[in-house]
């Protein structure tokens, strides 16, 4: 019974809402028996439920529409939809999605039966292609509770539509949509438009200049112009935005480039100068440099190593002879022999390299913290002299008297220099950071040693040189490609 009271109602919207007679009614502009759009295939749908974003649900629902391409595509011109909300049976809304080359509009009717009213939408935005929901709004209007004398008032051919809407659910059958097609042929056919000069062209079927205001209609007209302007007002932004980032990071890499970037190596190896055993030593050597692949960089040196020289000196101290009868006399001779050995402990210094991928060369200066040790040995030789001459055999009494060790700190100038490569590469041809390095090195200067409580001459070490060979880890090299 309730589907028959909203079929009745239904029926008596068509004749009276839908307002005056219940006969088909169509504009008479174009002849019934001329198919319009006849370039493009009608398919439809039918389904028992269906709930769109932005519509309420459909208990079960009608879809049609116009495309130049195949049904499996689902791409058309227009989008019509019939449902119904409250599952009566009665189709009470109706919905079209028309597409154009400038705008696009979509119209939303809903029909009351029982306070024979309807509600209605107009949104106009921009053609965009895809969903609704992507495209830019421009106009949305909306009218609620539509009587028959407002329908009248808004034109015959609207006032008409309303009633074809009606009459084509009522009669609508999956298995005869001819009267639905031609409705939706007639929408489509209708719909808004822009003509070439961009103005909105409304009909009577859909007419705009009592559905909107002047302003309304000139907001749809220069929506395109505005549009591409502001399309193009951000483009220029955008290149402006562009442009000052891409100064901004040749700024910030030129800072970077500038600041100075801590480097740390270490490495080990041997050394030797030629009149002692090749000894190991360690080095650290914190750098700041200025370019990231290439340039000069400074550090301080700082060696651990154990490299050593050692010379004798012998030193005649006394010399007693005891007449034993005029031609024979007891000798006794003293001499010492000092025997010096210089280590070198540390090297304390500063050094200026010039940096590529590949290599490094450096100079470097600084003082050697130098270690001695004297060992002070007496030897008394005794003998016979007769007339003069010595006579074999001689006695020896050695004695060492005194081992002394001094320090000092900032001992020996030295200055050098060195190179290194870096024969070894990751894959890609990134460069590692080991090297292979390889340093000579010229020590300079003298020192006075004495012996304490025993005055001797003072000894004078000139100096030497030391050659170092090892491997090094650079921290903080750039692992560019060369």
């Amino acid at each position: 019974m309730k589907n028959l009271k909203k079929f009745l109602l239904g029926a008596g919207l068509a004749g009276s809402l839908i307002f005056g007679t219940t006969n088909k009614s169509f504009s008479q502009d174009i002849p019934q028996e001329k198919k319009l759009l006849p370039n493009l295939n009608f398919y439809f749908e039918t389904g028992d439920y269906k709930h769109l974003e932005g519509y309420p649900e459909f208990k079960k629902y009608v879809k049609a529409w116009l495309s130049e391409l195949p049904k499996e595509t689902e791409r058309g011109n227009i989008w019509f939809y019939y449902g119904d909300t409250d599952g009566d049976g009665v189709y009470d809304y109706v919905n079209i999605d028309n597409y154009s080359s400038l705008i696009r509009s979509q119209e939303k009717f809903s029909f009351d039966f029982n306070t024979k009213k309807i509600d209605y939408a107009l949104e106009i935005y921009d053609g965009c292609k895809g969903q609704l929901e992507d495209c830019d709004k421009i106009i949305s209007k909306s009218y609620n509770e539509i009587d028959q004398k407002e329908a009248e008032q808004l034109g015959y051919d609207f006032f008409e539509r309303i009633k074809e809407f009606a009459e084509t659910s009522k009669e609508f059958s999956r298995f005869n949509p001819g009267q639905l097609e031609e409705l939706v042929r007639k929408e489509s056919y209708y719909m808004l438009k822009t003509d070439n000069p961009g103005k909105l062209v409304g009909n009577s079927r859909i007419p705009i200049e009592k559905l909107l205001s002047e302003e309304e209609i000139k907001k749809v007209e220069n929506y395109p112009k505005e549009k591409k302007e502001k399309v193009e007002r951000e483009r220029i932004e955008q290149e402006r935005q562009e442009k000052i980032r891409v100064e901004q990071d040749k700024i910030r890499l030129e800072k970077k480039a500038r600041k100075p970037k801590a480097r740390l190596k270490i490495g080990g190896g041997i050394l030797g100068n030629g009149l002692s055993p090749t000894k190991p030593y360690f080095e650290i050597n914190p750098q700041l440099t200025n370019k990231k692949r290439k340039g000069f960089a400074m550090g301080l040196d700082f060696f651990a190593m154990n490299s050593e020289r050692y010379f004798d000196r012998l030193e005649r101290d006394g010399y007693d002879e005891e007449y034993l009868n005029p031609f024979t006399s007891l000798v006794s001779e003293r001499s010492y022999k000092y025997h010096i050995s210089v280590i070198s402990t540390n090297r304390f210094g500063l050094n200026l390299d010039y940096v590529s991928p590949s290599f490094e060369i450096s100079a470097n200066v600084g003082f050697l913290r130098r270690k001695m040790l004297i060992e002070k040995t007496a030897v008394t030789e005794e003998y016979i002299k007769v007339h003069s001459s010595k006579q074999e055999p001689s006695s020896f009494k050695t004695e060492k008297i005194i081992s002394w060790e001094g320090e000092k700190f900032f001992g020996h100038l030295y200055g050098g220099l060195g190179g290194e490569v870096f024969p070894f590469f990751k894959k890609n041809n990134f460069s590692k950071n080991i090297s292979f390095s390889l340093e000579g090195m010229i020590v300079a200067g003298k020192g006075n040693i004495y012996v304490p409580h025993i005055y001797v001459y003072p000894f004078y070490f000139k100096g030497g040189w030391i050659i170092n060979a090892g491997l090094k880890y650079t921290f903080g090299k750039s692992n560019q490609k060369k």
